[in-house]
């Protein structure tokens, strides 16, 4: 290389060398001057030649040399297009395609050198060329960005929803040369979208409104009803003993049973009235703009009447009666949330009184409920004497035996009752004000049990605690923190479950608090997801890890079933989103396996035992000892 360098310099300076020469010999001695101008001359012809040469040799070699660099930064821009998911490609002013990559050419089903050149309506029929053209003008002309979803039909004839993003490119001299266009395949993703938001109003078995359907519609039936001055009753109604169809026939045929009975409902109300299921076999009917109050009772006994008519359902003839609390606006309340609840006061009513009957509300009963206040009394002992306990049910990960993860269970073995159900306790504890010290003795208790098998040898990841709607006020940051600095826990290990209502409620207390405690370490899961999903934007932005599918759709998940395509949509979701996926009430192989082949990255159930006391479960996972 240094020769090359040089070689041009050193031959020019032999020139004129020679030349120099020949002139001083010619005036020394021109006798003897013809040998050696001769042999100057040929010399200096020979390197002249050579100089010539060399110097068009570099020419050819430094073009070749760029010739080479740019076919390699071509195939490198190539290999970059193709590599990219969604569909490239870009067009010149006049439309006309002048670059694409692989999956463009597969989109249209053509090689990306027929494409060259080639117009939108080459491809697609008139209207579509059209509109792709005026899109791409709109574009150069706003000389920005555009952002729009179009339905394209592929090589193979099959309708598309695609995300197209179009924008201008300009040269050196601030003239527009064409657009770039990149385009998403976004078909499956907004179908799941699309059903995720029919759940955020819908119950998922009977396609009913859902709680949040309710609340909406209940609230502008009342203003409605208050502008005309007229009346709107709600009737809460219960399926009588249905347990004990599921217990004794199963969950399939109580499924079935419950659609049927929604359907009876709808058929027998006016397209103005409202039905709607608020879970397991409890339906909300709102009658409209009633004009006498004295048919509600009639109206109700009639869709008591309709509940009652014999069930064929899988080979079994079932007879399944109803109970009915009504309560009536304005009379029994002006609020959603009033009427509901004396609605389900008088169906209390009507269940003592030995169901298969309505009850009209009374402001009496509301007075008198003695077994409730009782109950709230030996809530507060308990409270004092320190009888609640706590279990823990563990969460696994595919083919792993021993668990990462726990979640806290509370339990309350009543010394006459026996052992009460949190879902009759905990709302109790919510009403009288009793959860938020019961709350913090969860957690600290939680805390310190994890703590204690740490200490003896049982590793885990993390313990998850269930945190009540009325838990979370303004000061309950700064109680979790202070549990967490005296007993030196470290934040990372601790989850908190909150309700997917309570997430999506958009109040400013509830997000400024989370947002604290995620601040400082603290994860946060949506439990029973799934059953009141509100925004998918919502979660988007709250500041969650984990989703937690409800057991309702773990129960019949199979690859047939609605469930596991509800399960299929929130997994695909969680995953987009960047979130962890646990599935609850695993009771079964079938159960596991479908959800692992789904991606599910936790499980927990009965299928895994049930949940165990503190010393029982380091016993069963402390492989340490």
């Amino acid at each position: 290389m240094h020769l090359r360098r040089w070689f041009a310099p050193l031959a020019l300076l032999l020139i004129v060398w020679s030349l120099f020469t020949g002139a001083s010999v010619a005036d020394g001695d021109r006798n003897n001057s013809l040998p050696t101008d001769l042999l100057i001359l040929l010399f200096t012809i020979v390197i002249l030649g050579a100089s010539v040469v060399f110097f068009y040799w570099r020419q050819i070699r430094r073009r070749q040399d760029s010739d080479q660099r740019l076919k390699e930064h071509t195939e490198l821009i190539r290999n970059i297009l193709d590599s990219q998911p969604d569909m490239v490609y870009y067009k010149d002013t006049e439309g006309r395609y002048r670059l694409c990559n692989e999956n463009c050419a597969r989109f249209i089903g053509r090689s990306t050198k027929e494409i060259y050149g080639l117009t939108d309506a080459d491809f697609y029929d008139s209207p579509t060329a059209a509109l792709a053209s005026q899109r791409d003008m709109e574009t150069i002309e706003r000389g920005a960005q555009c952002i729009h979803e179009e339905w394209l039909h592929n090589a193979d004839g099959r309708p598309v929803l695609l995300e197209t993003r179009k924008l201008p490119l300009y040269s050196k001299d601030g003239q527009c040369t064409g657009i770039l266009g990149m385009s998403r395949d976004i078909t499956e993703s907004k179908k799941a979208q699309k059903n995720l938001e029919h759940m955020a109003h819908h119950d998922v078995l009977t396609g009913l409104a859902n709680r949040i359907l309710l609340n909406e519609q209940l609230d502008y039936a009342l203003q409605l009803a208050k502008r005309s001055n007229k009346t709107v009753a709600v009737l809460f109604i219960d399926l009588d003993k249905f347990k004990e169809i599921n217990d004794s026939i199963g969950h399939a045929v109580g499924d079935l049973l419950l659609k049927d009975v929604a359907h009876r409902l709808t058929k027998n109300l006016r397209d103005t009235d409202i039905c709607a299921r608020l879970g397991g076999d409890e339906f909300i009917v709102v009658l409209t703009q009633v004009d006498d109050a004295s048919t509600i009772n009639e109206k109700c006994d009639q869709l008591l009447s309709v509940i009652s008519q014999p069930y064929s359902l899988q080979g079994h003839l079932l007879s399944v009666f109803a109970s009915a609390g009504i309560s009536v606006a304005p009379q029994h309340g002006e609020s959603v949330d009033a009427l509901i609840r004396n609605a389900d006061v008088a169906l209390h009513k009507a269940k003592e009184l030995g169901r298969n009957r309505s009850w009209m509300y009374q402001p009496e009963l509301s007075r008198n409920m003695h077994s409730r206040m009782s109950l709230e009394k030996d809530l507060r002992d308990a409270l004092v004497q320190n009888d609640f306990r706590l279990v823990y049910q563990p969460q696994f990960r595919q083919n792993e035996s021993n668990p990462l993860r726990v979640e806290t269970l509370l339990r309350w073995p009543h010394p006459l009752r026996g052992l009460i159900s949190p879902h009759e306790f905990i709302p109790l504890a919510e009403t009288s004000g009793l959860i938020m010290e019961l709350g913090l003795w969860v957690l600290r208790s939680a805390c310190e049990q994890f703590l204690a098998w740490r200490a003896q040898g049982l590793t885990l990841e993390k313990i998850a605690v269930n945190v009540s709607a009325i838990q979370i006020n303004g000061s309950f940051a700064e109680s979790v923190a202070k549990i967490l600095d005296d007993l030196n826990f470290n934040p990372q290990w601790l989850e908190l479950e909150v309700t997917e209502s309570l997430m999506m409620s958009g109040i400013t207390e509830v997000t400024q608090q989370i947002h604290l405690l995620r601040n400082m370490g603290v994860e946060f899961s949506i439990d029973d997801f799934g059953t009141g999903y509100s925004s998918l934007s919502k979660i988007k932005s709250m500041p969650v890890s984990v989703l937690k599918i409800d057991q309702s759709f773990v129960r019949d998940i199979s690859d047939e079933s609605s469930d596991y395509e509800i399960a299929r949509a929130i997994i695909m979701m969680a995953k987009s989103l960047g979130l962890s996926v646990v599935a609850e009430g695993v009771e079964s192989q079938i159960q596991e396996d479908t959800l692992h082949r789904l991606g599910c990255d936790w499980l927990q159930g009965y299928f895994y035992g049930n949940p165990l006391s503190g010393e029982e479960f380091l016993t069963k996972y402390n492989t340490n000892q």
